[in-house]
């Protein structure tokens, strides 16, 4: 296929796909969180499940391994486990800890009812071994647990 060839495909995709934020490896560990948090809360814009479908995107190797393809990953982000991440209203973000290529923080949510939610987002820097060669240096999203409720 030549170049004409990929451009042609490009010029069909809807611009809203090329917005879409994807892993690079100018992304520090905070943003790639941000920006994962934003897409869940934003999950129906541009489009149905487009911040869901970012968030897979962020997914490390190892995560997706855990969680399946995307019509998986997408079951598991609508449980009720994880609804504050999609319905409720990120609040706080604590202080990130980062030890050489993996890095943790915890998001706040609040949720009907006045209640808070906590979430523990875990990255780290892809190495080319574990992305063979794609996204090589870029903080991806290893695992997004439920804390335990404050008291």
């Amino acid at each position: 296929m030549g170049a004409a060839s990929l451009s042609i495909f490009w010029w069909l995709l809807p611009a809203s796909l090329g917005a879409q934020p994807r892993p690079n490896p100018g992304l520090a560990p905070g943003e790639v969180i941000r920006t994962v948090v934003e897409a869940l809360q934003n999950r129906n814009s541009p489009s149905p499940n487009a911040g869901i479908f970012t968030a897979y995107q962020f997914a490390s190797p190892a995560n997706r391994a855990n969680t399946g393809p995307y019509g998986t990953f997408l079951q598991l982000v609508k449980l009720p486990s994880f609804a504050p991440l999609l319905s409720g209203h990120a609040d706080s973000y604590d202080l990130l800890a980062v030890a050489e290529d993996h890095a943790e923080q915890t998001v706040r949510f609040h949720v009907e009812g006045g209640r808070v939610v906590r979430f523990r987002f875990v990255v780290s820097r892809q190495t080319s071994e574990q992305t063979r060669g794609l996204c090589t240096g870029c903080w991806m999203v290893d695992a997004v647990t439920p804390m335990p409720a404050e008291p």
